[in-house]
C-alpha cells in the first residue's frame, strides 16, 4: 500500500489497538447480556457464571503461550489463524442454545484472545524504533481502552434492543477488518529460517499450573478456600509452576524464558503491570459496588458515577507514553504510582463518609495517575528484551496483568466475606503499590532521554 512510514505505524498500532479492544470488549460485554443468556437457556447462576470464566481462565493460562506465536511463526500467520478461529467460535456461541456448546465456544475464544492480545502488543512495539516504544503503548492502550468502557454499554443496548446474541457476533466484523487491514500492511520482521519448536513439556506443565492455580482462585469463594478441591488445586497449581519454572531453566529453548526474571528491571516491570491491574480491577469492581451496595445508586448511576475514573485512561494513554519516551520511564513510573497508591488509600478512608461528591475528586485523581504508572512500566518490559523476544514478552505480559487482575476481584471478595468492609479493600491496594514504588525507587536506573525520534 502507498503509505509513508510514519503513517504505516500509525495504522499499524491503531489497528493493534481495535484489534486488542476486541478482546477487552469481550471481557465486559457480556456481562450486561449475561442475566438474559441465563435466563434465555434456563441455567443457573452458577453455571452461567462458567460462559465468563472459560473465556478469563483460557485467556489467562494460554497468554504466556501465545505470545511466543510471533516469535515462531510470525505475526501476520498468526493473527489470520487466530482471527479466523475467533470468527468461527463466536458465530457458534451466538447460535447457542446449549450451554455446554456456549462454554466451549467462549474457552475458545478465550484461547484466540490469548494469542491475539500479545501479537497486538508485540505487533506495536515492533512496528515503532526502541525510542518511541512509549508512544506505541500509548496509542495502543488508548485505542483499547475505549473498546474496554464501551463494553457494557454496548451489551446493553444489543441486549435490550436487538438480541442477547449480537453480544458475540459483532465481534465478527471487527476481527475480519482488523485482520485484513494487518494482512495488507504488515511487514514481517527478518528471522532465522529455523523449523519452529515447542517446549511440550514445558507446555503441558504451565498449562497444569496456572489452569489450577487461576481456577482455585476463581471458584474458592463458591467452594469455600478450606474445601478439599480448592486446597488440592492450589497445591497442584503452585507445584506444577515450581516444576515448570525448574525445568525451563534446563532448557536451551525454553517455552517461557524464565531467566528473564533474573534480570531486576523486568522484575520490577512485572511488578508495575500486576499491582496497577489490581488497583484496576479493585476500582473497577468494587467501587460501583459500593455505590450500589452501601450508598443505594441505581446500576446505571453507579456506572455515570464510575466515568470520572476511567475516562482519563484512553485521553492520557498517548501522553504517558510519550512522557515516557522523552523523560524516561522511572520518572513517570514513580510518580504515577505514588499517587495512584495515596490515592487508593484515601478512597478507602472516604468511603466511611458515604458521600459521591468527596469520592469524585479522589476517583479522578487516581484515573488521572494510573497511566503514568500502567504505560511506562509496559515500556520497560519491552526494552528490557531483544527484538526476537518480543512476542514471548508480550505474552507474559498480558499473564501478569490477567493474574494481576485476577487477584484483585478475589482478595477483595475475601475481604468482604471476612466482614472487613469496602475500605479494606483499598488500603491493601494501596499498600500493595506502596510496596512496589519502593521496589521500584531501589531498582529502576535513571534513563537519559533520547532525541527527537526520527
Amino acid at each position: 500500500m502507498a503509505l509513508s512510514e510514519e503513517r504505516r505505524r500509525t495504522v499499524i498500532v491503531m489497528t493493534m489497538g481495535f484489534l486488542g479492544g476486541l478482546v477487552m470488549l469481550d471481557e465486559t460485554i457480556l456481562g450486561v447480556a449475561l442475566p438474559t443468556i441465563r435466563d434465555a437457556l434456563k441455567v443457573s447462576q452458577t453455571h452461567a457464571h462458567w460462559i465468563l470464566n472459560a473465556y478469563l481462565l483460557a485467556f489467562t493460562c494460554l497468554a504466556a503461550v501465545g505470545g511466543k506465536c510471533m516469535d515462531l511463526f510470525g505475526l501476520r500467520r498468526s493473527m489470520i489463524a487466530a482471527g479466523s478461529l475467533f470468527v468461527i467460535a463466536s458465530l457458534i456461541a451466538g447460535f447457542s442454545d446449549i450451554l455446554g456448546v456456549l462454554i466451549a465456544m467462549r474457552a475458545i475464544q478465550g484461547g484466540c484472545a490469548a494469542i491475539i492480545f500479545p501479537l497486538t502488543l508485540a505487533g506495536a512495539t515492533t512496528a515503532f524504533p526502541k525510542e518511541q516504544r512509549g508512544k506505541a503503548i500509548g496509542i495502543l492502550a488508548g485505542t483499547a481502552t475505549i473498546f474496554l468502557a464501551a463494553g457494557p454499554l454496548v451489551g446493553g443496548i444489543l441486549t435490550d434492543f436487538v438480541s442477547w446474541r449480537w453480544v458475540f457476533w459483532i465481534n465478527i466484523p471487527i476481527v475480519v477488518g482488523g485482520v485484513a487491514i494487518v494482512c495488507a500492511i504488515w511487514e514481517d520482521q527478518p528471522r532465522k529460517e529455523v523449523r519452529p519448536q515447542i517446549d511440550k513439556i514445558g507446555l503441558v506443565l504451565v498449562l497444569a499450573g496456572l489452569t489450577a492455580l487461576v481456577f482455585a482462585l476463581m471458584e474458592g469463594q463458591d467452594y469455600g478456600w478450606t474445601s478439599p478441591v480448592i486446597l488440592g488445586t492450589l497445591v497442584v497449581g503452585l507445584v506444577g509452576l515450581v516444576a515448570f519454572n525448574a525445568y525451563e531453566l534446563r532448557q536451551k529453548a525454553p517455552l517461557v524464558d524464565m531467566a528473564l526474571f533474573k534480570i531486576p528491571v523486568f522484575n520490577a516491570s512485572a511488578l508495575i503491570i500486576l499491582a496497577t491491574q489490581y488497583s484496576k480491577i479493585v476500582v473497577a469492581v468494587f467501587v460501583p459496588f459500593f455505590l450500589q451496595d452501601e450508598m443505594n445508586f441505581s446500576p446505571v448511576y453507579a456506572g455515570l458515577g464510575m466515568v470520572i475514573a476511567v475516562l482519563p485512561f484512553p485521553i492520557l494513554s498517548t501522553t504517558s507514553g510519550n512522557a515516557a519516551d522523552k523523560y524516561g520511564s522511572r520518572l513517570p513510573v514513580l510518580i504515577g504510582l505514588a499517587v495512584t497508591a495515596a490515592a487508593t488509600g484515601i478512597l478507602g478512608g472516604l468511603m466511611l463518609m458515604k458521600s459521591y461528591l468527596v469520592l469524585a475528586p479522589v476517583l479522578l485523581a487516581w484515573g488521572l495517575a494510573l497511566p503514568f504508572a500502567m504505560i511506562p512500566g509496559g515500556r520497560i518490559a519491552m526494552n528490557a528484551v531483544p527484538m526476537e523476544k518480543q512476542g514471548e514478552v508480550s505474552g507474559m505480559v498480558i499473564t501478569i496483568r490477567l493474574i494481576g487482575g485476577t487477584l484483585g476481584v478475589t482478595i477483595g471478595s475475601l475481604i468482604l466475606s471476612l466482614g472487613l468492609g469496602f475500605p479494606m479493600i483499598f488500603i491493601v491496594s494501596g499498600v500493595l503499590l506502596i510496596a512496589v514504588l519502593g521496589y521500584c525507587f531501589w531498582v529502576l536506573e535513571e534513563e537519559y532521554p533520547a532525541k527527537k525520534p526520527a
